[in-house]
């Protein structure tokens, strides 16, 4: 039986037949039935109300002490004499016999014991780039050459350009700020920090209410800007989201200002503030934001040093702030609706370094958390007995776990995400 999105997918199959070959943004076909219908299919995919939040680990997250091989573990522990986690210490990962949760990480057992998390194992990209922002861009971009040359635009913008909102200032947004994953023309993008507590900070347009038409007067100004296409796309993105911004600070505000929640939330933890903040724009339904993508961050791994202190600190604020965010998602009937991705500029070395740390690697693992999730590892297992250079080969592509997101998270077919990817990846089953 043909649905309503099988035949409005198919009529837009038909206008998209005008995308060149190789291009990253679509070209659509302007008669204005084209046009209805792609409007028609943006509808249709943002009726269904799933949210997708990504969590950024920033520096490289080690992915061996944070899933660890227990079937290798003498193996494991003979390359880290100074930072291998005891392996009695090591928690039962739910779906796998041979790998194991670090202790730092039991927050999100309960999680992971109800089948709610997945582990997409020992993911990277072809001539692996050891770089901080060489990797970040290729991650960020969905694209392994990773080069502004190559188009600059993030995967998540590529695919709200095509399939999100074209008025909803709010549609993406990222705490603390806009980075180019969420960067595409076309696309719908708010930056927004939190503070302490969890609120907007500084999201506000500040007016003299001692003057009669003093705040309409100086939204007309803020909002005149050069209409003229740039031909640098980061000025047009900056004065699209100067607009945007003005547009939505209101509606924020009010979220907020009505959220309500029986969940206590860590404090002294900013990534635990910034999904607290996600949290009151996520449920907030009068105004209802119809935000479909939100994106933070937490930095700090980049553990060359000390990691055997700093990565279990950073993996324990990690796992409370995920297990507060996950139970209010629960207590406002969203967790089916919601899914948290982690992921990692690149792992680490398998060797542990004389500073007790570890430097750049290859291949890592991204989580995923969700009611919508099937729980267990995907992928195989690292192989400790053949490394590149001293470090973890990948055994999957990055990319297949976006096309997994695109394809059975956002409801694309196999053929829309190869257009927002560039490419053809394999969906891995992860989500029902």
């Amino acid at each position: 039986m043909t649905t309503r999105r099988d035949f409005i997918k198919t009529g837009t199959a038909a206008v998209g037949a005008g995308l060149s070959a190789g291009m990253l943004l679509p070209v659509f076909n302007p008669d204005a039935r084209g046009e209805a219908m792609v409007q028609m299919l943006r509808d249709e995919l943002q009726a269904d109300n799933k949210i997708l939040v990504i969590i950024e680990l920033a520096g490289g997250n080690d992915p061996l002490n944070t899933i660890v091989p227990l079937q290798q573990y003498n193996t494991y522990a003979s390359f880290r004499s100074r930072i291998a986690i005891p392996k009695e210490q090591v928690l039962p990962l739910y779906g796998s016999t041979t790998m194991g949760l670090s202790p730092n990480l039991s927050a999100i057992k309960p999680i992971a014991d109800a089948g709610k998390l997945a582990v997409i194992q020992m993911c990277h990209y072809p001539n692996p780039n050891l770089s901080h922002d060489g990797s970040r861009s290729i991650y960020r971009q969905g694209n392994a050459s990773g080069s502004v040359a190559a188009g600059g635009t993030g995967w998540i913008g590529r695919h709200s350009a095509l399939f999100g909102s074209r008025t909803n200032s709010l549609d993406t947004v990222g705490i603390g700020g806009v980075n180019s994953t969420l960067y595409a023309p076309g696309a719908k993008i708010s930056g927004i920090n939190n503070d302490a507590q969890g609120n907007p900070s500084g999201y506000l347009f500040r007016t003299d209410d001692r003057y009669t038409g003093d705040r309409n007067n100086q939204l007309a100004v803020a909002r005149t800007v050069d209409n003229a296409q740039s031909n640098k796309p980061y000025i047009d993105l900056s004065e699209s989201t100067q607009l945007d911004a003005l547009n939505s600070a209101d509606l924020v505000a009010q979220a907020a200002a009505t959220y309500q929640s029986t969940i206590t939330y860590p404090t002294g933890n900013n990534l635990a503030a910034g999904l607290k903040l996600i949290a009151k724009l996520a449920t907030s339904t009068n105004p209802q934001l119809g935000s479909r993508v939100f994106y933070a961050t937490q930095g700090g791994y980049d553990t060359h040093a000390d990691q055997i202190n700093d990565q279990p600190t950073l993996h324990r604020a990690l796992a409370e702030a995920v297990k507060a965010f996950y139970d209010d998602l629960v207590a406002h009937n969203l967790a089916d609706k919601t899914l948290i991705m982690i992921w990692s500029e690149f792992g680490r070395r398998v060797a542990d370094n004389a500073s007790d740390g570890t430097d750049h690697g290859q291949a890592n693992n991204i989580y995923c958390i969700g009611d919508r999730v099937k729980g267990g590892t995907y992928g195989a297992d690292p192989k400790l007995n053949d490394l590149q250079n001293g470090n973890l080969k990948n055994n999957l592509d990055f990319r297949d776990a976006y096309s997994t997101i695109i394809q059975s998270w956002f409801g694309n077919t196999a053929a829309e995400a190869q257009q927002v990817l560039n490419g053809q990846f394999t969906n891995l089953g992860f989500l029902m």
